[in-house]
């Protein structure tokens, strides 16, 4: 069973892209993501919140990232990084949602 679950707008290409390489360093299978809505609410474009299995407790911004970082092990090195003020505020606004088209994702030739 998964250990976290990631909730995100399921029309976002950014939140997709960013579920994806969550998925590609979780080795041991920790994190599950959804499109579905969360209990808290609808998602804006771009905002992720992370679900912590054991407690049912839902996170949003930087302690979502935090929660991800304990789930998955490759992640450990962030995990310090989000003591760092500027890392952090970054987080929040990378998972806080998109404003102005801010959730475009530059063409790469792929499809999501």
């Amino acid at each position: 069973m998964s250990k976290i679950l990631l909730y995100r707008h399921p029309d976002c290409a950014k939140c997709a892209r960013i579920a994806r390489t969550h998925h590609a360093f979780d080795l041991l299978g920790r994190v599950e993501d959804t499109t579905e809505t969360p209990p808290t609410g609808p998602l804006q474009m771009g905002e992720i919140v992370v679900e912590d299995r054991a407690s049912g407790a839902i996170e949003r911004g930087a302690d979502a990232f935090r929660l991800i970082t304990r789930a998955v092990p490759l992640y450990a090195p962030a995990r310090l990084l989000l003591k760092v003020p500027w890392f952090r505020s970054y987080i929040e606004r990378e998972m806080g949602g998109c404003e102005d088209g801010a959730c475009a994702v530059p063409p790469s030739g792929r499809t999501v």
